[in-house]
């Protein structure tokens, strides 16, 4: 077993190497941080290291958020939406596999885990949306947080998707349609005025996520989609390509 980091572990890496510190999560007894508390055994080394490209991805997102808070940088960064994707949704697995969501481990049916490994399409409205805002419980000094949304049915309680915030940037992961647009009506009313007092704001599949700075102008993650980019001014370009940097200047 591989021991992996339920969080990916790059996404400290642009940190202040501080220790990880976990808090509020089931599988700790007591609320206390034990040694060893961001790991779990869930997959073995191999499959794990499949999904190394995700983690990746990760990194570089914590690593340009890193370089955003110095004034005088002023480039934005392209990856793919895909891989994103497939990580959000890996890590909310992981957390739930590790009891991390609720009282009891959960295991994931087959269908998650090959959209996981990119061995089946996610269906459409499933996934990735971005959320407007960020995690009012974001430290200075960094870190992830995540908020399991689970619904009732009329057999049981089901983990529905959840909100996972990396250094402040909130993603909300969907295993429903009509998560999204049922919780911005008011399912769960505490999560209205959570990341925005504007309200509770989500966008599938966002071509850009805007990261707004107290010192220098706006940046901004570009995502591809189907290998395209899509710009404001309705123009697109081929994402990624042979010999194409994925952290450009504007």
């Amino acid at each position: 077993m591989s021991g992996e980091h339920i969080f990916s572990n790059a996404i400290f890496k642009a940190g202040c190497s501080c220790p990880i510190i976990v808090d509020g999560v089931k599988r700790i007894r007591g609320g206390a941080p034990t040694y060893g508390a961001e790991k779990s055994n869930i997959l073995c080394r191999h499959h794990n290291s499949i999904l190394s490209p995700l983690d990746n991805v990760a990194g570089k997102i914590a690593s340009f958020q890193a370089q955003s808070n110095e004034k005088e940088f002023e480039e934005n960064l392209y990856i793919e939406g895909e891989l994103l994707e497939r990580w959000l949704l890996k890590t909310v697995i992981n957390m739930a596999a590790a009891g991390w969501a609720g009282s009891e481990k959960w295991l994931p049916s087959p269908e998650i885990v090959e959209a996981i490994f990119g061995m089946r399409d996610i269906p459409n409205g499933y996934g990735l949306y971005s959320v407007d805002g960020i995690d009012p419980n974001h430290r200075p000094s960094g870190g992830v947080s995540c908020i399991p949304i689970h619904l009732p049915t009329p057999h049981e309680v089901i983990l529905a998707g959840a909100y996972v915030s990396v250094h402040g940037m909130p993603l909300f992961a969907s295993f429903h349609d009509d998560l999204a647009q049922r919780l911005e009506q008011g399912a769960i009313p505490g999560l209205l005025p959570h990341f925005s007092e504007d309200g509770l704001k989500h966008l599938y599949h966002p071509g850009a996520i805007v990261i707004s700075r107290k010192k220098g102008k706006p940046v901004f993650i570009g995502l591809s989609w189907n290998g395209l980019l899509k710009f404001a001014d309705g123009s697109t370009a081929t994402f990624p390509h042979t010999g194409q940097q994925s952290n450009e200047s504007t």
